[in-house]
């Protein structure tokens, strides 16, 4: 079967459902022109960011806590 009857087939259903099924048919061909120019990004680039994004978080938190410890090492060899 090819594209043309694949068409006239889903014509004929869309009959079947008057009004709803052209309105249907409508959104499926929207959905599909969408979908064929601006393709959606898949779920590992999405997770790759917000692993990226908390490994960065993680990195400052962990550079604070460093900080924090020199300056206390610090104030103990003081006031020794």
């Amino acid at each position: 079967m090819n594209q043309e009857d694949k068409t006239i087939a889903i014509s004929d259903k869309s009959r079947e459902f008057g009004a709803m099924g052209q309105l249907l048919r409508e959104l499926q061909d929207e959905e599909r022109e969408q979908n064929d120019s601006s393709p959606e990004e898949t779920p590992e680039i999405g997770i790759t960011k917000n692993t990226t994004e908390l490994m960065v978080e993680i990195n400052a938190t962990l550079k604070e806590i460093a900080e924090t410890q020199k300056s206390i090492l610090e104030e103990i060899k003081r006031s020794k």
